[in-house]
């Protein structure tokens, strides 16, 4: 015969009030540690894929004009999904969208009976700020040979949320042309108003 020792009387079902407050414990234990730590990681997935996006966007702009050998041009547009779309919107702010499209004229703006449009892009996150410093405020020119046309500047792209520059991205684009990314931290933050 076996014998049984149970804290439990004989026939109980259920949990005790002990096993229920150390579960609650453990449960808010969990959601404040956690949560915060998850919402942070999707912040920072959502920068760092709309800075993808665009760095996607600017080797696209590189490789047309060398393959087209002409010049290509990125500019912010106010609503770049538009049926014609045109550039625009506010200075140093690209967070409404850009196009980017094979220039037929000499000018740096998209006009369907002249320039082919090559592509749009657009933010897909609202929480998500693209601030330009003044090399590239309305547009980037990619010339023939896949320099850009700045006039020895080099074209910075900041990306920011809500949390700042510690946990911004930033895409430099120097005169020659290859653009190089980079991760805000809290010892270089990435300047959010006007990048440098």
């Amino acid at each position: 015969m076996r014998t049984c020792f149970s804290s439990r009387p004989s026939g109980a079902v259920g949990i005790s009030i002990v096993e229920l407050v150390v579960s609650l414990a453990v449960v808010s234990i969990l959601t404040t540690t956690g949560v915060p730590a998850f919402l942070s990681f999707i912040q920072s997935n959502r920068l760092t894929e709309s800075a993808f996006d665009a760095l996607g966007t600017i080797n696209l702009a590189r490789t047309e004009a060398v393959k087209r050998r002409t010049r290509v041009v990125l500019c912010r547009s106010a609503d770049p999904t538009a049926t014609t779309p045109n550039c625009g919107g506010s200075a140093n702010t690209w967070t409404t969208g850009w196009l980017v499209f094979a220039s037929g004229d000499s000018n740096n703006t998209y006009e369907a009976a002249t320039d082919t449009l090559l592509g749009v892009g657009l933010v897909r996150s609202t929480d998500v700020t693209i601030i330009t410093n003044s090399t590239s405020n309305s547009n980037l020119e990619y010339n023939s040979d896949g320099t850009t046309n700045e006039g020895g500047g080099t074209a910075r792209f900041a990306f920011c949320d809500k949390r700042g520059g510690a946990k911004g991205r930033q895409i430099n684009i120097p005169p020659h042309g290859r653009p190089k990314f980079v991760k805000g931290n809290s010892a270089n933050p990435i300047n959010c108003t006007s990048p440098s």
